[in-house]
């Protein structure tokens, strides 16, 4: 039976984007009729990220698969930071989805919009504005997240701030680095502008924000000390977070460790501290515009480039389903059960990746590694080697890792194991050179392609006998 409070959100939600985009006449009608005779899509893989890529390369050749995403390939966030400056390129550090389905389902490039189970449709609407209805009988939702702003207004992409969660972000940050030099080269810019220029904010103190620390540390000893010797002494990087450490998932060792290594590299650690909001500033003899960051303790920074990374929010896609699935009250992620179905949907809806949360125990982390294994254990459900109530779905922590800089690494095993388990094996913590030599044959040997596998091992030599390049394109 339809329910008529999901049937009238899903019919005003259809209409809105199917008027919306008529209204662009972009011939949204034949495009949404074409897709109509083409029938039901099978099993249907919303995302490209960790969760819906292992999914898709796991399926078998007889599953009949869809992949529908904005983003056409695959991207290893892991090694996001090392783009963002030049230690690697970005095509090494991507997987075309499309190369990777080959002949075995065929990819889409849109985005969800709007959901109705009861009837197994979706919409879709493309990157070119086009919209068009898909039926299916299975749905993976593997959306992910997207940068989370805490309701400031005035933290938006774009005039200095940046993202650090698509590839599109490490290309926006890498140029913006390039172009603060460039202009703080300019002769007739003051030293007090070029100060701004150089000064650089990073915002959050977990994994992502403290690996982009210190790649752009290293930038700047190993490139800028040798490219832009003048402009060295006015450099400053300072990293704000909110909580009372950095790193906030490792083990406390592990934290003064890293914020120890930063402090002796004159990096501004400001911890209990937060963002409050940005705003553009008007100073007498500056040549570009100025922007300053405002600060929970009443304090201002001027930034050339600020790199948000301070936590995650669900996609839009994933809250327009609160008067379809149920989302968890907090964070707003989609429900699951201990076989990561969606309650009252289970054998036609999954949800897996950031955008899922279990129902019961302790929620999983966002890592990479938990959406990987999911896309994996539900693989084997589509593949149908495995019951979708056969066996229930249970993480197993590698453990954690960081690149902190100056051939150094950490690695934190102390979540070793099943999360809760107390027979979990016990393994150490490891920090410096050995930690980074982890951490790189780890990634390394996490990618799914030859070409890849090849590209990044000389990324990373090139990086370290002549350079990153700081071409501006």
């Amino acid at each position: 039976m339809i329910r008529m409070g999901k049937t009238l959100h899903w019919k005003v939600s259809h209409d809105m984007i199917l008027q919306r985009t008529r209204s662009r006449h972009f011939g949204s009608t034949a495009t949404a009729a074409a897709a109509a005779a083409a029938g039901k899509a099978g099993t249907i893989v919303l995302g490209t990220g960790w969760a819906g890529f292992n999914v898709a390369i796991n399926v078998n050749r007889d599953v009949p698969l869809t992949v529908v995403s904005p983003s056409n390939h695959f991207l290893f966030t892991p090694l996001l930071a090392s783009s963002s400056v030049g230690t690697l390129e970005f095509r090494c550090i991507q997987e075309p989805i499309r190369t990777v389905l080959s002949s075995k389902g065929r990819y889409v490039q849109a985005m969800a919009k709007a959901l109705d189970p009861d009837n197994k449709k979706l919409i879709c609407e493309t990157a070119f504005q086009d919209v068009f209805e898909l039926e299916y009988e299975k749905l993976v939702i593997a959306v992910g997240v997207k940068p989370n702003t805490f309701g400031i207004p005035s933290i938006q992409e774009g005039n200095g701030i940046y993202f650090l969660k698509q590839l599109k972000h490490a290309r926006g940050i890498r140029n913006n680095i390039i172009d603060s030099f460039e202009k703080a080269a300019v002769p007739t810019v003051s030293e007090a502008e070029r100060r701004r220029l150089l000064s650089f904010v990073v915002v959050g103190g977990g994994p992502t924000s403290c690996e982009f620390t210190s790649e752009l540390h290293d930038f700047i000893k190993q490139d800028v000390s040798k490219l832009y010797r003048e402009l060295l002494p006015l450099v400053k990087i300072t990293l704000v977070e909110a909580g009372p450490a950095l790193l906030g998932p490792f083990d406390v060792a592990l934290q003064n460790y890293t914020h120890g290594l930063f402090r002796k590299r004159d990096i501004d650690v400001r911890l209990g501290t937060a963002v409050t909001g940005v705003q553009d500033v008007e100073k007498v003899g500056y040549h570009f515009m100025c922007r300053e960051a405002l600060l929970s303790d009443g304090t201002k920074l001027e930034f050339g480039t600020m790199v948000w990374s301070a936590g995650l929010a669900p996609q839009d896609f994933t809250s327009s389903l609160q008067d379809t699935l149920e989302l968890h009250p907090r964070t707003k992620r989609i429900v699951v059960d201990e076989y990561l179905r969606v309650k009252g949907y289970e054998g036609s809806i999954w949800a897996i990746g950031d955008a899922a949360v279990n129902r019961q125990g302790t929620p999983l982390p966002q890592l990479a590694q938990v959406a990987r294994q999911q896309g994996i254990y539900l693989a084997k459900v589509l593949n149908g080697t495995q019951g979708q109530d056969e066996k229930k779905f249970h993480f197993w922590s590698l453990g954690s890792m960081a690149y902190v800089g100056e051939l150094k690494g950490i690695y934190d095993g102390s979540s070793f194991g099943e999360p809760g388990m107390n027979n979990n094996p016990k393994v150490p913590q490891i920090t410096g050179l050995m930690a980074l030599l982890m951490w790189r044959f780890a990634y390394w040997g996490r990618q799914t392609s030859l070409v890849n596998k090849m590209l990044i091992p000389m990324h990373w030599f090139k990086s370290f006998v002549f350079g990153r390049d700081v071409s501006r394109f």
